[in-house]
């Protein structure tokens, strides 16, 4: 996160919301617009910050080691010249996130792709993609989700579509695909797929508070899609959505929370899919 007073940047930040704690990191220079990344090696149990500015060069990329003694950022090459436009997910020690790949000798000329920056050996790789726009920690493999909305026999449809890399060597993804109906999804304005709950529920939500804001439910193995309101919203208020944050409440705020007014106690019936296909994909680069 950015620190900033009079819109202007004074300090980057990371900080942990259960603990309150937070570690200032070593100033950079202004960009018009840039990214960060936070990363985590298991094997060394170090986390590293990836920065990038945007317009880059191979060479515009530094990474920083968060330890209690003095950090410095360290320049690091990429081979590629992209720019950034997904959040990034960490898994097993590799940095994940979606990107534009820019050719060079043909500007005009764009693709996707998904960058993997190996934490501990601070090297990047590329895969070739162009179906899906959103990733997501699927069972300890990276998953992208992508949905659209269509027309079946004269009904409006909610059609979407998983991808779960099962080889990442050889790059071989399953697919699963699933469509549902005008009257199961109410048609809310779904534009953040956030993650993935313990119980294997993808959570979709919607990035924008009006009259009602709904998260949704996705079990790909059950074929099911729940709905749930969540009420006290002001209108037209910016949304954050987070899977893995647990507050540490006492028996009172427990109790308060149980009886507050905008709190919906009661589960929505899971709704069925229509229709669900798996199937496996080979994407060659």
């Amino acid at each position: 996160m950015r620190i900033s007073v009079n819109d202007e940047d004074v300090v980057r930040a990371i900080c942990n919301p259960i603990t309150g704690k937070y570690t200032v990191l070593p100033k950079l220079r202004r960009y018009v617009k840039s990214y960060s990344y936070l990363g985590f090696d298991p094997i060394d149990k170090q986390f590293k910050v990836l920065f990038m500015a945007y317009p880059s060069g191979p060479d515009d990329h530094k990474i920083l080691t968060l330890r209690t003694r003095r950090m410095r950022w360290r320049k690091i090459h990429c081979p590629l010249t992209h720019d950034p436009f997904s959040e990034g997910i960490c898994i097993n020690g590799v940095l994940y996130y979606l990107a534009i790949q820019i050719d060079e000798p043909l500007v005009n000329k764009r693709s996707f792709v998904i960058v993997c920056f190996d934490v501990r050996f601070e090297k990047f790789t590329f895969i070739d993609v162009d179906c899906f726009y959103h990733l997501i920690n699927y069972k300890g493999k990276l998953g992208g989700i992508d949905w659209k909305y269509g027309n079946a026999n004269g009904s409006r449809t909610f059609e979407l579509s998983m991808w779960v890399l099962e080889d990442v060597e050889k790059h071989e993804w399953s697919k699963y695909d699933c469509t549902f109906l005008e009257h199961e999804v109410m048609f809310y304005n779904i534009s953040l797929a956030v993650g993935m709950t313990a119980t294997c529920e993808i959570v979709l939500s919607e990035k924008f508070a009006s009259k009602s804001f709904y998260v949704f439910y996705f079990n790909p193995e059950r074929e099911t899609l729940q709905r749930v309101e969540i009420q006290g919203l002001e209108d037209h208020c910016r949304v954050y959505t987070i899977t893995d944050h647990v507050e540490d409440l006492n028996v009172n705020d427990a109790k308060q929370l149980k009886s507050g007014p905008f709190i919906t106690t009661k589960k929505p019936k899971a709704q069925q899919r229509r229709s669900c296909l798996n199937k496996l994909y080979t994407i060659r680069v």
